[in-house]
């Protein structure tokens, strides 16, 4: 069983998906500060502690517990594996950046599930948007089709693609080309019209949904029995949690607990 507790402190509008990684307590924030445009890796034992390698056993998420005494914590969660992120792509130019990748997916290297999350780095002017190019679980290079970002200002650790009122908006992940189902890599994001601000392109494989629909109400998901079969939890990855919010999360604060099992 693994504890968690975080204390967010940045300002957020109603509706967005925010990431709880970024905010102070229990794990240890990630500020996604690494070379700029250079995939990195974030380290397991600072995200939601899970045990140890299992390997060649599995590992499964069996439950989870969330609490939060504040009504901007009331909404929807998903559990994400974080497996790489790009820091710093600048969103007050237009030229296309090229994303470097020095060592593929340590894992889910196939890419099929892996989703791109752009999550804002500093304040956000609002408005604009891109396209990105991505290799596919096919190994093909491809480009995804343009979207749009959040029309208003946004905080630090505001995912900018979640705005529910833009268009093709209101989604914690980027658009994947038709027919794709994951990615393996990111090579390079197209700004098409200026955002301000910067953001990390992150490369996470959602695992599990969760919600809190009252505050000081505990919210408990089994998925041992509310699912065919409850998701794995690979060795080596690093855990965190997005929420939708009802409204702003900053000064807020959101508790649980996490019980693994493994075969």
């Amino acid at each position: 069983m693994s504890h968690l507790r975080k204390v967010p402190s940045q300002a957020s509008a109603a509706g967005r998906w925010v990431d709880l990684s970024m905010a102070s307590g229990n794990p240890v924030p990630n500020y996604y500060a690494s070379d700029p445009l250079v995939g990195a890796a974030l380290e397991s034992d600072r995200g939601v502690f899970f045990g140890y390698d299992v390997a060649p056993a599995k590992r499964y998420l069996k439950s989870a517990v969330l609490c939060t005494p504040t009504a901007g914590l009331v909404g929807a969660y998903r559990l994400l594996d974080y497996l790489l992120y790009y820091p710093f792509v600048d969103l007050d130019t237009t030229d296309q950046q090229v994303l470097e990748t020095p060592t593929p997916l340590a894992r889910y290297a196939d890419g099929a599930g892996v989703r791109l999350m752009l999550v804002a780095q500093v304040p956000q002017l609002g408005g604009g948007s891109l396209s990105y190019e991505y290799e596919n679980q096919d190994g093909i290079v491809r480009t995804s089709p343009v979207f749009s970002l959040n029309t208003t200002a946004d905080s630090i650790a505001t995912v900018v693609t979640s705005q529910q009122g833009a268009a093709a908006g209101g989604h914690p992940f980027a658009p994947l080309a038709d027919g794709d189902t994951g990615i393996r890599r990111v090579t390079a994001i197209n700004p098409l019209a200026l955002n301000g601000g910067l953001v990390s392109a992150v490369l996470v494989r959602p695992l599990a949904d969760a919600a809190i629909r009252e505050i000081n109400v505990p919210s408990e998901s089994v998925y041992a029995t509310e699912r065919p079969r409850p998701p794995v939890v690979l060795d080596g990855a690093y855990l965190n949690l997005i929420v939708n919010c009802a409204a702003t999360v900053a000064a807020g604060q959101v508790a649980g607990c996490l019980t693994f099992v493994w075969d």
